[in-house]
């Protein structure tokens, strides 16, 4: 992958955060439902960035060349939520990989979810064996109608998404990720988001975490 120009750091730090504050960098190949959803968290001493694709422009290349043009410091985090519905077929996986294998070089994080990131969304309202059990992101989104009563990637509602699931969705994605066998492109239902709530949860202070948070600290 070629060089790109590193631009001024368009990421700061609220006015009322601390020089430590923790600040994560996430890059996703979805407009609206990655973004929205970090979005709906508030957590003592840490910042969740989420970069959306909002040019069209979602390959894997694209989405690690916008991460790539902000400048970090070396204490923030970088990582990539990547779905696997269609770019690691055919034409696609070999820029797909050739991608991740960037990422990995550069020191980002990746976090896969086969079909879609809303396998993680469903997660929070249901066990690992109804998950693993869809295969498509037009099954994955019917259940969360169904889950819901409706579902609009572009308005989700804080209500259906509250803190005391998180820690809930995040032991079923980690036991719905075991049955991958863990290679680097899951072969079946997943999804690896959970890898980057545990992260984010490492990096907080216990006493300034609220409760429902504290399952997540290693």
């Amino acid at each position: 992958m070629s060089a790109v120009q590193r631009k001024a750091r368009p990421l700061t730090r609220g006015a009322g955060s601390l020089r430590d504050d923790r600040l994560f960098i996430v890059a996703c190949d979805d407009t609206y439902a990655p973004r929205q959803y970090f979005n709906l968290f508030r957590l003592p001493r840490v910042q969740i960035h989420v970069i959306p694709t909002i040019d069209g422009t979602s390959a894997a290349e694209h989405v690690l060349r916008r991460l790539l043009e902000i400048d970090h410091e070396d204490d923030d985090e970088r990582w990539l939520l990547l779905d696997t519905d269609h770019y690691t077929h055919g034409s696609h996986l070999q820029s797909f990989m050739a991608a991740l294998g960037e990422a990995n070089r550069q020191g980002i994080n990746i976090a896969l979810s086969k079909p879609c990131f809303e396998i993680w969304l469903l997660l929070h309202h249901v066990d690992e064996q109804v998950a693993g059990s869809l295969s498509s992101a037009s099954e994955v989104e019917s259940s969360l109608r169904m889950q819901l009563g409706q579902y609009n990637k572009a308005k989700l509602r804080a209500e259906d998404y509250p803190g005391t699931h998180v820690s809930q969705a995040c032991l079923r994605a980690e036991r719905l990720d075991q049955a991958t066998g863990g290679t680097l492109i899951p072969l079946t239902t997943t999804t690896r988001v959970y890898q980057l709530w545990r992260s984010i949860a490492a990096k907080a202070l216990r006493s300034q975490l609220p409760p429902e948070f504290w399952e997540l600290i290693p």
